[in-house]
């Protein structure tokens, strides 16, 4: 009995591994700074997240490297919980903050201040959960964040 058991629970979780559709970042509508101090950084970023598959994925776990103008600046993790929804395009808004790691930021800053962009980069990895199936996910993304008075 425990035999079958363990061949019937195999054969459902590799099932359900072999329906799994990769889930995309598409786009990132918009960054916005929530707080800048000389130690560390809040941001929201409005990302375009596709997720084909027909089960919410939880979003955990992250190691993302952060970069201004290409230069590190630190570590971030979420400062909420993210949910994706099953079967769905959308957008959502993704909470990050980041102790400074990468040197002064006052002269990261200034090194850009006579440019009218910065270019805001995240490079890593974060987990995406549903029920007991876990998989890491790459990303690396870039945005120009325009400085400009218009």
């Amino acid at each position: 009995m425990k035999k079958l058991l363990a061949i019937a629970l195999l054969a459902i979780l590799s099932s359900s591994c072999s329906s799994y559709k990769e889930v995309e970042l598409t786009d990132i509508t918009s960054v916005e700074v929530l707080s800048l101090d000389p130690r560390s950084v809040a941001l929201r970023i409005d990302a375009r997240i596709d997720n084909p598959n027909g089960f919410s994925i939880a979003v955990e776990e992250p190691d993302v490297d952060l970069f201004i103008n290409d230069k590190f600046i630190g570590k971030a993790v979420l400062d909420s919980s993210l949910v994706l929804d099953r079967k769905a395009a959308r957008v959502y808004p993704v909470y990050l903050r980041a102790k400074l790691e990468g040197g002064p930021l006052l002269m990261m800053l200034l090194s850009g201040a006579f440019s009218e962009e910065l270019k805001l980069g995240a490079k890593g990895t974060v987990a995406g959960r549903s029920g007991a199936l876990k998989r890491r996910f790459p990303f690396e993304v870039e945005e120009m964040i325009d400085l400009s008075d218009e």
